[in-house]
């Protein structure tokens, strides 16, 4: 029985690990509106809700929205988010009233959370059922969200005296990831069970996030962008810190709204300015923000090599184009 505890205690280790690994996502309509959440492609919730929670998910996620209102468009957004966090997207309209996803911000996965929502953990199929807890009680205001959430782990190894001793299953499941072990060769196994269930309530919590401020991005003693123009650009520490406030943000337009902060409130060289640019994937992105840091740069007789970024041809002329005028 020792060999079948210091097992089961190693399979727990793992399995803490592993979940170390995954990240929870919540998505929320400022506006209540139902929708179903897809996350690689597998619908996740079988009702349409306003609020949701998917546990045990890969840092790496393609998630579609589509809502209940088919009238509605269909919102897709790929996503690198840093593991062992909850992170939180919201669906909200622009100031054009349309609807966008919007990173909301992200809490430790052993915080109680900041979204109360109807929470399903992650599969890679699509099934009839929900499996996990359903929270009922949310208040959204202001970029604050306040809930009543229930966690519950359950841990559970069977053994019968009927079962092979040299061929034991253990089915072991925590906050949405499992494991499931065949343990060969186990010793002194006389039969019965081990149920190990914790249950954890945590009553009416709230957390906020907001955008990232112009402190986030640009240092003190960082030089300043004025009317008069830029003479020095920013030193290397004051940027790395820059480039990595820009790099972290997982969605493209909370990058390039980031970016765009960090530069109006410093110069940059050319060189410093193909290295922001370099951080988004699509050209669109790179150009728009290759026009906006124009303004910016020390050494506007050198722009013309910003275009050195670009994938498309189209691109570079593009941002030529604008240079010349």
């Amino acid at each position: 029985m020792k060999k079948t505890t210091t097992l089961f205690l190693f399979l727990m280790m793992g399995l803490f690990s592993i979940a170390q690994d995954k990240i929870n996502l919540v998505i929320f309509s400022e506006d209540g509106y139902a929708f179903y959440a897809y996350i690689n492609g597998v619908k996740q919730n079988n009702k349409p809700e306003a609020n949701v929670k998917v546990t045990g998910l890969s840092p790496n996620v393609s998630l579609r929205i589509e809502f209940e209102d088919k009238a509605k468009p269909q919102l897709k957004q790929n996503m690198a988010m840093e593991p062992g966090f909850e992170h939180t997207v919201r669906i909200k309209e622009d100031s054009k009233k349309q609807l966008k996803l919007r990173y909301f911000g992200q809490t430790a996965l052993n915080d109680p959370g900041n979204a109360g929502a109807s929470t399903v953990a992650y599969h890679s199929a699509e099934s009839t059922s929900d499996n996990g807890t359903t929270v009922n009680q949310t208040t959204s205001t202001g970029g604050s969200v306040s809930q009543t959430t229930v966690t519950t782990t359950t841990t559970q190894m069977n053994t019968n005296s009927n079962v092979d001793p040299n061929n034991v299953a253990v089915n072991v499941n925590m906050a949405g990831v499992g494991i499931s072990m065949n343990m060969s060769g186990m010793e002194n196994m006389n039969g019965g069970t081990l149920n190990s269930t914790s249950s954890t309530t945590v009553t009416t919590t709230s957390s906020s996030s907001s955008t990232n401020s112009k402190a986030e991005a640009a240092s003190s003693n960082a030089p300043v962008a004025t009317t008069a123009g830029c003479t020095t650009a920013m030193g290397s520490t004051d940027f790395s810190k820059l480039k990595q406030s820009v790099e972290a943000k997982p969605f493209s337009d909370t990058k390039m709204s980031t970016a765009k902060v960090a530069t109006k409130n410093t110069c940059l060289s050319v060189n410093q300015i193909k290295e922001i640019c370099k951080l988004f994937s699509m050209d669109e992105d790179k150009l728009a923000y290759a026009k906006y840091a124009y303004e910016y740069c020390t050494e506007k007789g050198n722009y013309y090599q910003v275009s050195d970024v670009f994938s498309f041809s189209s691109s570079a002329d593009e941002l030529n184009a604008f240079l010349e005028k």
